[in-house]
């Protein structure tokens, strides 16, 4: 793994990173976009090559090129308070060729170290694939079927995920996983060095320095996030081997699931068992105070079978501290619940497509 990773950088990745970037995507800090670099290439590409190998090789300072500006994307067609905002980050088109030529080495060598429970962004996996598998669970779930169905299916949202990744927890991770150290701080060199400017209409704010979480709008962000929850599916696996945690499963004889996770969107399946909320709560106490990472409430639920016993049921309310619900809601775009009129419980998906396309 490590010797793949460790191979001297050349010009022919970074500029197979460099044509990779979008060339209409909005200008960085430095106002120049991608397109500008392509125009002049004849007169810039050879200085931008050597820069990015510099970079690369740790002798050119990655802060310099590592300046972000944090845009707000409204989330609703009549935002009214910044919850209705979702942030991203604008990154100079260096460091994203810097950065998509580490994910190109990077997304050859993680199928191996990330569960099969997670599907995003890895190669040979799709999210359709946790969608049919969560169906078909909630299915059972909701059709009181044999008793290794009886339970519940918790929709976990973590809170601002990606800003709240510790880098010392990323580090250790890493190291833990088997990355060459060398490895390992040059991937921290990306994520330590950035520093923040916040455009809001059209002003740009003071420069500030973050001391923890990913961007969103940086091609490494996301493969970073899949080692950092790596954590959290080995845990729930562990438990799993220890008997603590059984899961579901959607047929007699089918195999028991005990999570299915999708970058920051996860779903964990427990028994008609109190103990199994007890193992959660732990599981995710130990994890959010190692990771930074934090569950939002508000929108994390539980949807039980209706079989589920009244102590289950009490200490589901009690110590999950997620709320009880009789619809599952939508998962990864989808609704785990299909009721025999389809036309309602799909309609939606045919309103926001619609609604795309008419734009």
């Amino acid at each position: 793994m490590n010797t793949s990773l460790l191979q001297p950088f050349t010009e022919a990745e970074i500029l197979a990173s460099f044509h990779y970037i979008n060339p209409r995507k909005a200008p960085e800090i430095d106002g120049f976009p991608s397109s500008f670099y392509r125009q002049h290439w004849d007169l810039l590409g050879p200085e931008f090559l050597a820069l990015c190998l510099d970079l690369l090789q740790g002798k050119a300072d990655m802060a310099s090129v590592n300046r972000s500006v944090i845009v707000l994307i409204p989330k609703v067609s009549d935002p009214t308070t910044m919850k209705h905002f979702r942030p991203t980050s604008l990154c100079t088109v260096i460091y994203k060729t810097i950065s998509k030529v580490l994910v190109n080495r990077l997304k050859v060598v993680l199928p191996c170290c990330i569960s099969a429970s997670q599907a995003a962004f890895l190669s040979g996996r799709n999210i359709t694939d946790n969608i049919l598998i969560a169906h078909e669970l909630v299915h059972s779930l909701h059709s009181n079927g044999s008793a290794g169905s009886q339970g519940a299916a918790v929709k976990l949202d973590m809170e601002m995920a990606f800003d709240r990744v510790e880098w010392s927890f990323l580090r250790d991770v890493m190291l833990r996983m088997g990355f060459a150290k060398d490895w390992v701080n040059l991937i921290l060199r990306c994520v330590s060095s950035v520093s923040f400017t916040v455009r809001v209409n059209g002003s740009l704010s003071h420069e500030f320095f973050p001391s923890r979480g990913i961007r969103k709008g940086d091609p490494l962000s996301p493969f970073l996030f899949l080692i950092c929850s790596q954590v959290l599916s080995v845990a729930l696996e562990m438990e799993q081997r220890e008997g603590r945690l059984m899961g579901l499963n959607a047929s007699r004889h089918g195999p028991r699931v005990t999570h299915l996770i999708f970058a920051d969107d996860s779903i964990v399946f427990l028994r008609n068992c109190p103990e199994e909320v007890e193992h959660l709560r732990n599981i995710h106490s130990l994890y959010a105070s190692s990771s930074g990472q934090t569950i939002n409430f508000d929108k994390s639920t539980a949807f039980c079978s209706p079989k589920c016993s009244p102590h289950f049921l009490n200490t589901m309310r009690s110590t999950s501290g997620v709320r009880l619900v009789d619809n599952p809601g939508i998962y990864l775009g989808v609704p785990l619940l299909i009721k025999r009129n389809r036309t309602a419980s799909l309609g939606f998906v045919r309103d926001k497509v619609h609604s795309r396309m008419s734009k």
